[in-house]
């Protein structure tokens, strides 16, 4: 059964399978909680350098956004390392990881339906065999089930002592800041 991350309730699970669909130069996926780790390092790990990290606090908040800009593949692990497991697990979050230089970028969002854009979207193809994401013409997301009835929730987490306000706060020493 299709997976969701702590922070996040959705009504009918037994409703979403995992898969893809090309819109113009976008690829919109359902994918299972328990791949979303290794899928977004196997991301990052096909994008040129420098990367920067996106983390929108409250993801129903789109003005807010925070950026870590001008990292390597290396420095973007460690913060993951630390800070993965809040930002996958979080409800209220969303995040994005995305190359400077090729303009490619992923974006999970709220209740962590992915959004990958490129300008080269058949490279992403092999990574999205390798986690066995199947292409289908209609996706069905999460928000395709909720009803005023059954809606999603969405929750913040705190993991280890810190939500994702507390993360952004101790990124900010090292360079996280506020978009204007």
């Amino acid at each position: 059964m299709f997976q969701t991350a702590a922070g996040v309730t959705i009504p009918f699970p037994e409703q979403i399978e995992e898969g893809y669909q090309i819109l113009d130069d976008t690829l919109t996926v359902n994918l299972s909680y328990e791949k979303l780790a290794a899928f977004v390092e196997a991301f990052y790990s096909l994008l040129p350098e420098p990367l920067f990290l996106a983390v929108h606090p409250d993801a129903e908040d789109e003005e807010t956004v925070y950026y870590l800009d001008g990292m390597t593949r290396r420095q973007l692990s460690m913060i993951l390392d630390g800070y993965g497991e809040l930002l996958y697990q979080d409800g209220l979050s969303s995040f994005a990881i995305a190359s400077h230089e090729s303009e490619e970028e992923l974006f999970v969002q709220k209740y962590k339906v992915l959004s990958l854009y490129s300008p080269d979207l058949p490279r992403f193809f092999p990574l999205l065999k390798q986690f066995d994401v199947p292409r289908v013409e209609q996706l069905q997301t999460v928000w395709d089930t909720f009803s005023e009835e059954h809606p999603g929730e969405a929750r913040r987490l705190e993991i280890a002592g810190q939500t994702v306000p507390d993360m952004i706060g101790e990124l900010k020493k090292i360079g996280m800041y506020q978009a204007q």
